[in-house]
């Protein structure tokens, strides 16, 4: 079954709660306007209560190499996720421990994805929408991916839109290592639904 990830934590309650039920990771937003965005004092402090437990992810979009190192060494943080511009050298210089993130809209080609392989641990794909990658409660086209899920050339992770309706119809066109859930099982903004989280893996342990 796919490991699930549940982005956009701001609450230590929420993140305690999701790593009991066993999720696989847990993300914190450092994207400066995002609605989510939590400060690195605050993830610290939630990070120190969740060692080993789960997996802790810091979301960065177009965010210096300087600062994207300083906030995963000082939260702890066990990989990075990039969202914006960054190049594959960019990545490289943070050890490999990355999620590349790629918006899938119009004119999007897997050929995008090919330089990076060598250089992350995952790749992520998200929906497009204008200029936002992204935090948009959308889905993007999953046959576009397809062909790189099934190879499985590096794990991936889909995100985009994911609800508890439409995640089955995801899995019958993809078998991604992971699933990214975000706003589509929220209470508000960063307040995470624990209960359709619960409902998720269940739906998952039953495929």
């Amino acid at each position: 079954m796919p490991a699930v990830k549940v982005c956009g934590i701001t609450q230590a309650g929420d993140a305690l709660a999701l790593a009991f039920l066993g999720v696989w990771a847990l993300g914190f937003i450092f994207v400066p306007g995002s609605p989510r965005f939590v400060h690195p004092e605050t993830v610290r402090g939630i990070v120190g209560r969740l060692r080993g437990k789960v997996l802790t992810v810091g979301v960065f979009q177009n965010s210096s190499i300087r600062e994207v190192q300083g906030i995963r060494d000082f939260c702890e943080l066990d990989l990075v996720q990039l969202h914006g511009d960054e190049d594959p050298a960019f990545c490289e210089r943070l050890g490999g421990r990355v999620i590349k993130a790629f918006g899938v809209g119009e004119g999007f080609s897997l050929k995008e994805v090919e330089e990076y392989l060598p250089r992350v641990s995952y790749v992520l794909f998200d929906t497009l929408k204008g200029e936002r990658r992204g935090g948009t409660g959308e889905v993007f086209r999953w046959e576009v991916v397809a062909p790189f899920v099934s190879a499985a050339s590096c794990p991936t992770i889909v995100a985009g839109g994911l609800t508890l309706e439409n995640i089955p119809r995801l899995l019958r066109v993809l078998r991604p290592f992971a699933l990214d859930v975000n706003s589509g099982f929220e209470i508000a903004p960063g307040r995470k639904n624990i209960q359709k989280v619960r409902e998720l893996l269940v739906l998952l342990q039953g495929r």
